[in-house]
């Protein structure tokens, strides 16, 4: 925003010029101990006090009292994006007060009154809660003052008229946008506010812009659309020359639909008009009525004419009134020094504030209406009493009191898990949790579809449902590093979906999960090895992971026979297992594959990470390397069709407990599973590899064959199975 230094002082004290002006700027560095340079001028000293007041000084232009300063305004500072609002913050950092600009129209109304003149109607209160209308007859239309043309010179504005002038000036001095229509021209001297219809004829004072559509909120009169919200006017009902009566527009537009329309028409290139910038970030819908006075005023000064009495002013839901309580021992914990309560009072009065109570513990005040929208909690009012204070007043201390918080069993397991999957040579994706509901919804965790969002919501139709799998977003990742040729892939993904809310309660929050999803270019057997070291990784205690094969019933996500079961398995007293399901693993179906484009068979599996966190852990245990070899032996042995490598891995596991020979922490490893005519109808072949490994000494081989042979022989009578030859 830019800050014209002689437009500012219009807003200060008369008599603050010169060396008073300077003598003014140099207590309030003084103040925060900031130090002037005798050769600097008003305007730089001036944009280092709000810099250091938090509106950054990003361009000084100019000299002497033609000085423009370029401030930062944030964006939850939408009065900063007028001059007076600016002038405010400059005069409470001066510590002098604020000359407001007159607004008020005592002996300048006569005639008819305006409810008589002109009738407004709001098919659309929600994106239009303001609408006012006020008349003015008998201007002439002809060139501006000097002192008009100057200010708007300074803004980087050429004049054009006396009317459209003003309607500028204001906008910048108070940051309300105004539209002057010619009144004469208004078919049925009637506004309406109104949806545009579908390819609705509208031609914009200046450029091109797409037809209109019923998204496209317009400013009408009886029969033809005058002028698109909130954006531009058209052509046929601006001042000309040949204007002698006007009716002046003020309103308050919804900011979201401003912005999509912008976005929408491509008003000057997205980037929008002077209106368009601040109906985007939001007004102070309780001012309209005297920017309009504000503007009726000046035009009648400049232009002649007389207004109307009275102002056609529609309004709905208009805002309560906000109050806010500050503890003065909160703000000097929070500050961190002690602030005097006289201080405190006078620096949010300075602001706008109004002090409707106070005691010897607090104080009370009335928010004003242009700063509803960033005070909206005590902490609020506190950096606003830091800031204009000046942190400076903040004694040094080399002691600090913090503690860090206790990460929570989400966040210590995502951290672990990215440890070793990133060790295993996997990458990790972070996609947007919005996805293209055109896309293939795996029902890895719901059969219903993607959640749309509301249609207000949506800016790219690409991205207008909530995911309800990770897998889909993955496959997308799959499929554009196949088309960029990329190579080999193996992504995991630790993020949130989001599953429709319970039955009859539709106004209910998505139910959102945190899951763990990965997909592997390099088969199922790798992606199972991977599985198994995911508890090994989260020092699971009490429990392991086990993945069961599905034969009936195959989600349609995953290939038949290649459809896994993960399952946690808590070994509870007495040996028994409750089991718990945490989600999927297996080969992507065909189908699924083939909506994606993806031309190679993909392994894939989908956890649900909170069940998964919420196991309970060891305590991280120090493991010395083995210092004496392992031994390996192979089994192959053929079972029935119906034996899952879960049951023999959880077999094996517990022989493990009880064989002093055998490596525990040494997971038995699958190898293969075969089926054949030389096997039988009804069989398969199993082969997997154990570890033998004793930790004082090295085994040999006679004491491992016998213990193998003991497992061989267990397994067999357990699965009635035998070897294969």
């Amino acid at each position: 925003m830019k800050l014209p230094l002689k437009w500012l002082l219009d807003y200060l004290p008369a008599d603050l010029r010169g060396e008073k002006l300077a003598d003014v700027l140099a207590a309030a560095c003084a103040r925060w101990d900031l130090d002037v340079q005798p050769s600097a001028t008003p305007g730089r000293t001036l944009a280092r006090l709000m810099t250091f007041s938090g509106f950054n000084c990003d361009a000084i232009h100019g000299d002497g009292e033609n000085i423009v300063l370029e401030l930062d305004v944030l964006s939850n500072r939408p009065d900063g994006q007028s001059v007076l609002g600016l002038a405010r913050e400059v005069a409470a950092v001066l510590g002098v007060p604020l000359q407001s600009p007159p607004c008020d129209l005592n002996g300048k109304e006569s005639g008819e009154p305006a409810s008589a003149l002109a009738k407004v109607c709001v098919e659309e209160p929600e994106l239009c809660p303001r609408y006012t209308a006020r008349i003015i007859r008998g201007v002439k239309v002809g060139p501006s003052p000097q002192w008009l043309k100057d200010r708007l010179e300074l803004m980087g504005l050429q004049s054009r008229n006396n009317i459209v002038d003003v309607t500028n000036f204001v906008l910048y001095e108070l940051n309300q946008p105004l539209h002057a229509f010619d009144y004469n021209t208004l078919a049925g001297k009637q506004i309406v506010v109104r949806r545009a219809r579908d390819k609705e004829s509208f031609a914009p004072l200046y450029g091109e812009i797409p037809a209109l559509t019923r998204e496209t909120l317009v400013i009408a009169d009886a029969q033809n659309a005058r002028a698109v919200a909130g954006v531009l006017g058209g052509k046929g009902s601006e001042v000309t020359p040949e204007t002698t009566d006007i009716l002046l527009e003020a309103a308050y537009f919804h900011p979201g639909n401003t912005r999509r329309t912008v976005r929408r028409l491509k008003v000057m290139d997205g980037r929008g008009t002077d209106s368009s910038y601040r109906f985007e970030r939001g007004i102070d819908a309780d001012a309209v009525d005297r920017a309009s006075a504000r503007a009726a005023r000046l035009i009648v000064e400049i232009a002649g004419g007389t207004i109307a009495p009275g102002l056609v002013d529609v309004r709905s839901n208009p805002r309560p009134a906000k109050t806010l309580v500050l503890r003065y021992r909160e703000l000097d914990r929070v500050f961190g020094a002690v602030v005097p309560k006289d201080v405190v009072r006078k620096t949010l009065e300075s602001l706008g504030c109004v002090v409707s109570a106070e005691t010897p513990d607090q104080i009370t005040l009335a928010i004003p209406s242009w700063r509803r929208g960033d005070l909206e909690r005590e902490i609020d009012l506190i950096e606003e009493v830091a800031r204009l204070y000046g942190f400076n007043h903040v004694p040094e201390t080399t002691q600090m009191s913090a503690r860090v918080p206790e990460r929570s069993n989400l966040e210590r397991a995502g951290a672990q898990l990215r440890g070793v999957l990133t060790a295993l040579g996997y990458f990790e994706t972070i996609t947007d949790s919005l996805i293209d509901p055109k896309w293939s919804a795996p029902a890895v965790w719901t059969h219903e579809k993607p959640l749309p969002l509301d249609k207000a919501s949506v800016l790219r139709e690409d991205h207008s449902a909530l995911r309800n799998s990770l897998l889909s977003s993955l496959l997308s990742v799959r499929q554009f590093n196949q088309d960029h040729r990329t190579g080999e892939a193996r992504f995991f993904e630790l993020g949130k979906i989001f599953l429709p809310p319970p039955a009859g309660n539709a106004k209910a929050r998505p139910d959102e999960r945190h899951v763990l999803a990965l997909i592997d270019d390099r088969g199922f057997q790798v992606l199972h090895d991977t599985l198994s070291r995911l508890g090994e990784a989260l020092e699971i205690e009490g429990a392991h992971l086990k993945i069961a094969p599905v034969s009936e019933n195959a989600p349609d996500f995953l290939q038949p026979g290649k459809a896994c079961k993960i399952i946690r398995v808590r070994e509870m007293p007495g040996d028994e297992r409750a089991e718990d399901s945490l989600g999927w693993m297996g080969t992507v179906s065909a189908a699924l594959q083939k909506s994606f484009d993806i031309r190679t068979p993909v392994a894939m599996c989908e956890i649900d990470l909170m069940k998964l966190a919420n196991l309970p852990c060891a305590p991280h245990r120090y493991s010395e390397p083995a210092a004496f070899p392992e031994v390996a032996r192979d089994i192959a042995m053929i079972v029935d069709e119906t034996v899952t490598w879960g049951e023999i891995e959880s077999f094996t596991r517990d022989w493990a407990k009880h064989d002093p020979l055998r490596d525990a922490s040494e997971a038995p490893r699958f190898l293969s599973a075969f089926r054949g005519k030389q096997i039988g109808e009804g069989k398969k072949s199993v082969a997997f590899s154990l570890v033998y490994r004793a930790a004082g000494r090295t085994l040999t081989d006679d004491e491992v064959n016998t213990a193998h042979a003991k497992l061989q022989q267990a397994l067999l009578e357990r699965f009635k199975g035998f070897l294969r030859a």
